[in-house]
């Protein structure tokens, strides 16, 4: 394959799933191809291109995640409002938001980025229950692991992670994570306060 011809088969996978991704169409036969064809391409961005928000397009999951993806088996998808990712390269700093009808579970932690891999460990859990408060927890070092980008770009990020699975993201926007610790204290909101 040729500079050209891969570069055409990524503009076109790229499209394709912004395209489909707006208009809540995406299918699952040509969602796997495209995403083989960006993986294919190698193309892996730059650190400071995580810097963000990212929701959650799709997963091929472990087996438990799957099931999320067909009817009838598992919870229900509609359920599910959001899934968003937030990566602070600042502050190193990375989140998981899953929000379910008007509540938000949230895990945080520290990161680290080698070699186009995101090396984490969650250390709090956020619970937001509808209009309540954001109480949070510290959660020690009980969850890690690492998610390999393959593909990024200024809008979508394609990364595989250490449980098998294959998530495709969709850059949303920028923000200040919710849970980051910074100088021993929790930032509660999405803009930085000042002191």
């Amino acid at each position: 394959m040729t500079n050209q011809t891969r570069d055409e088969a990524v503009q076109g996978a790229r499209s394709q799933l912004l395209k489909d991704s707006e208009e809540g169409s995406l299918d699952s036969s040509s969602l796997q191809e495209a995403v083989a064809i960006l993986e294919k391409a190698q193309i892996r961005g730059s650190r400071q291109l995580l810097e963000g928000e990212w929701r959650l397009l799709w997963t091929s999951g472990t087996r438990n995640a799957q099931k999320l993806n067909k009817p009838g088996n598992g919870m229900n998808r509609k359920a599910i409002v959001s899934v968003i990712q937030r990566l602070d390269c600042q502050r190193l700093w990375f989140e998981n938001q899953i929000t379910i009808a008007g509540s938000s579970l949230i895990v945080g932690g520290p990161f680290e980025y080698q070699q186009h891999r995101i090396q984490f460990r969650f250390e709090r859990l956020g619970l937001q229950l509808g209009p309540l408060g954001l109480p949070k927890l510290p959660l020690g070092k009980w969850a890690s692991g690492w998610l390999q980008t393959t593909y990024l770009d200024e809008d979508l990020h394609l990364e595989r992670g250490d449980r098998g699975g294959i998530s495709l993201y969709l850059r949303v926007g920028t923000s200040t994570p919710t849970l980051c610790k910074d100088n021993d204290r929790i930032i509660l909101s999405h803009t930085p306060t000042e002191e």
